[in-house]
């Protein structure tokens, strides 16, 4: 959810009368606070040592994961007044509480009701408030030591989705707070890990005011239900990038136009080069492109590339033929700092 959906909605509720809006102190019930410390969204992509695990594209294989998928310590309440208010503190035991399986919808484990509805919302109508004695929290704790090689590195923790606002903490320190039902939420926790053995601690809210945007046809499902993972990058580091493919008015040749984001995290202007390369279905590379680059201290740059592709291979139903775009960020000695692609196709439907 956005924060001008949800502006939207309150400015709605408000104009037609059915709410009459009073400030409150939980996030979960507040219009005005989606996410608090939570990364900007990106483009779905993961950071490799080298080009060719990049165009593989498998996430185990690459030094910078840490799945943090499994076993979690778990509790359960019907309502937030009963939650663990300082569950997330380092000397907390949990050795009493269930265990239980992350990803997975804690309804379906053996805690609360799953509930299938259409238009009739699951809960008494309010917003954006919800009702306080009937708001099921899970909260989630587990520890992981991070490899050495990360030492000086950057560490994000990234949760594929979870429902519906949820509160994160590393090693006993807040880090921040998402309402983001099934969409991915990341969070910068450098400055949170330390070497050796860390904590992290996830209190996850059944419903919040952004609950009020989900009045559709679909199971209401509770919980951590998508995978956690860590990722590590350089201080010099691919953020973002768009690419999209076109092609020409005879359908024949392809056009590729990307949008790259770089970011540099030091205290001093960084000089890098950033690399395109295409690939196509078996291998052989069609496209490199490079350019020397200069990102500003603690600063971010973007850089775009024009390609064009002759004959291209068009992608379809029946023929679903996917070319492989892979961006590599370098020193300028040509030394990788980090590689990353995703698959393209070339597909174009126009009405005439």
């Amino acid at each position: 959810m956005t924060k001008i959906s949800k502006a939207l909605l309150c400015s709605f509720l408000l104009a037609s009368g059915s709410i009459t809006y009073a400030a409150t102190t939980n996030d979960w019930e507040d219009p005005a606070v989606f996410q608090i410390n939570r990364e900007t969204p990106r483009a779905t992509a993961f950071p490799y040592d080298n080009r060719q695990t990049a165009m593989e594209d498998n996430y185990a294989s690459s030094p910078y994961y840490m799945n943090l998928n499994g076993t979690w310590k778990f509790n359960w309440v019907a309502k937030p007044e009963d939650r663990p208010t300082d569950f997330y503190r380092t000397d907390y035991d949990t050795s009493e509480w269930d265990d239980i399986k992350v990803p997975s919808n804690w309804e379906m484990e053996g805690y609360g009701t799953p509930i299938y509805t259409n238009t009739v919302y699951p809960f008494p109508k309010n917003p954006p408030f919800i009702a306080h004695d009937d708001n099921p929290v899970g909260s989630y704790k587990r520890s992981f030591t991070l490899p050495q090689t990360w030492n000086g590195r950057r560490v994000y923790l990234h949760f594929d989705g979870s429902t519906a606002a949820m509160y994160v903490w590393v090693n006993g320190q807040k880090v921040g707070y998402a309402e983001s039902t099934k969409n991915p939420a990341e969070f910068d926790i450098t400055n949170f890990v330390k070497k050796g053995e860390n904590q992290i601690a996830v209190q996850v809210y059944r419903w919040s005011d952004g609950s009020y945007l989900e009045d559709q046809d679909f199971w209401r499902l509770s919980g951590i239900d998508r995978d956690v993972y860590l990722y590590s990058t350089d201080n010099i580091r691919i953020l973002d990038f768009f690419a999209q493919p076109d092609l020409d008015a005879k359908y024949k040749n392809g056009t590729l136009s990307t949008n790259v984001k770089l970011r540099n995290h030091l205290s001093s202007q960084q000089k890098a080069k950033i690399e395109l390369a295409l690939y196509d279905a078996d291998g052989k590379r069609l496209i490199k492109n490079e350019k020397n680059i200069t990102i500003n201290a603690d600063g971010t740059i973007e850089t775009n590339f024009e390609n064009k592709i002759k004959n291209a291979h068009l992608w379809s139903s029946e023929t679903p033929y996917l070319y492989s775009l892979v961006l590599t960020l370098s020193t300028p000695n040509g030394d990788v700092i980090e590689s990353t692609s995703c698959r393209i196709g070339f597909r174009k439907i126009e009405i005439k």
